[in-house]
């Protein structure tokens, strides 16, 4: 078993890359787990944060990657089996062929969404099917939307999206009460019935959407309500979490367990990048001083 070390950090997006950096500047032994592609690569380039408009997101984690290691964190690239607590407060982190303790515990896990298995989706994914237009709207403004999805959510998406668009049209078999009725007439919203099966693409934009009735509604971008859930279950196996497995928190990213800390989309599922990289800078001095008093209380114990 190595040495126990004050923090693991999991997951290597904005969020645990930020947080990492906090406690590797405050001279905290930290370790980041990256388990993988974070949820950033579900677009090709950084929108909405500011000073990295435009930039990959390959380029985007790099140079944070970068930063963080000038501080003395290490980054391992692996996934986390498993946390499990210890009656002396500390942690015991399984990975790959290894373990590690630590003091502290920060989730950077974010989540996923569940998308359909439709024909023509994977390609289209990150470039021509959008989940929020905050993020990359701008890119396609003005161009001809459909939104299709859990219905659910069908007609807030659209009105939302309308303000990037005025032609918009919603590809569903689901029938609006009268409240979500009015809201897309008024916005003259179209709505085609039929369920989507399919994406069209020429060479590799797409140009339509397939219903099983065989129309094709054509369009510039799609935008598809999807269900959303935790990408890890570490966090339900460590502290109280949500209907979609995220774990609960107060404002400092604290959890129910103590020494467990959760931020970014581990906690929150609209957060954009600006607001999970903000979130581990904050969590940081709450991680920190943790640890401090935690020292505190073991030498008044001795």
């Amino acid at each position: 078993m190595e040495p126990t070390i004050d923090a693991v950090v999991v997951g290597a997006g904005a969020a645990g890359l930020s947080a990492a950096l906090f406690l590797g500047r405050a001279g905290r032994s930290t370790a980041v787990f990256d388990g993988g592609k974070s949820r950033i690569h579900a677009v090709e380039e950084i929108r909405e944060h500011l000073g990295f408009d435009g930039r990959s997101t390959d380029e985007y984690l790099k140079r944070a990657r970068n930063e963080v290691l000038q501080y003395g964190v290490e980054i391992r690239q692996a996934s986390v089996c498993s946390v499990v607590p210890r009656s002396d407060g500390v942690f015991d982190i399984e990975y790959g062929d290894g373990a590690i303790t630590a003091r502290t515990v920060v989730l950077a896990t974010g989540l996923k969404d569940v998308l359909r298995p439709l024909s023509g989706l994977p390609e289209a994914w990150g470039r021509d099917v959008r989940v929020c237009p905050c993020f990359d709207g701008h890119e396609v403004r003005g161009k001809r939307f459909v939104v299709f999805g859990l219905p659910e959510r069908l007609a807030q998406m659209a009105s939302w999206v309308w303000m990037w668009s005025q032609d918009v049209t919603v590809v569903t078999d689901h029938v609006f009460n009268e409240t979500d009725s009015e809201r897309l007439r008024l916005l003259d919203i179209k709505v085609v019935p039929g369920t989507v099966t399919g994406l069209l693409h020429r060479a590799v934009r797409l140009v339509a959407i397939e219903t099983a009735g065989g129309a094709e509604v054509e369009c510039d971008a799609a935008w598809i309500a999807a269900p959303m859930t935790a990408a890890s279950d570490l966090a339900a196996s460590l502290c109280e979490v949500d209907e979609i497995g995220l774990a609960k928190t107060d404002k400092h990213g604290r959890t129910s367990r103590p020494g467990v800390f959760a931020i970014g989309n581990a906690s929150d599922p609209l957060a954009h990048l600006a607001h999970a990289s903000a979130a581990g800078t904050n969590v940081g001095p709450v991680v920190t001083l943790y640890l401090l008093e935690q020292h505190i209380a073991a030498r008044r114990a001795a």
